[in-house]
């Protein structure tokens, strides 16, 4: 595969995530003061998961290498926003492992699948365990912002933690379908 096809602006937007995650990781786990940057980012980054897809279509740049990039730095965005989360103290560690274990093992479902021959596409339940996940992310840094009640965080990690784990089934159960 040459350079070119993989340094393709649709691609760096998505990899673009990743590095904004551990940049709201810094800033949170060294109890930096700027949550309005943390916002910022966590918005921009939340945003780019939809433009990336969108615009690869657009450029006629969608590739097999775009659509394995988008799932995977939407994980590593999402977890390390969450381990940001646990590091600052806001939830506790034990609440970002619904958000692991169901990444790690859709992906492995996937390979699973993929070594049969058989593709087991993005379903409705992940696309709306992300937009919860967004959300409630976008929301604890709002919270925190604002000096709200640290439950309403917890609520709002809790119901993206449920609705994880929903997608989670959904996917075992679909992949289980596909034998």
């Amino acid at each position: 595969m040459s350079k070119a096809s993989f340094f393709t602006l649709p691609n760096i937007i998505t990899l673009l995530r990743v590095v904004l995650g551990f940049g709201i990781y810094y800033l949170l786990a060294t109890g930096s003061p700027l949550l309005w940057v943390v916002l910022v980012l966590a918005i921009v980054s939340e945003l780019s998961d939809v433009l990336d897809g969108a615009l690869a279509r657009k450029m006629g740049l969608d590739s097999p290498l775009g659509q394995a990039l988008d799932p995977l730095c939407d994980s590593l965005y999402r977890l390390t926003v969450f381990m940001a989360f646990a590091a600052a103290g806001w939830i506790p560690l034990w609440l970002v492992f619904p958000f692991l274990f169901r990444d790690v093992i859709v992906s492995y479902a996937r390979i699973m699948a993929a070594s049969r021959g058989v593709k087991i596409g993005a379903r409705i339940s992940g696309k709306i365990k992300a937009v919860v996940q967004g959300a409630a992310q976008i929301g604890v840094v709002i919270v925190y912002m604002m000096g709200l009640a640290e439950n309403i965080a917890l609520v709002m990690i809790g119901l993206a933690a449920a609705m994880t784990l929903y997608s989670l089934f959904d996917y075992v159960q679909g992949f289980a379908k596909s034998k």
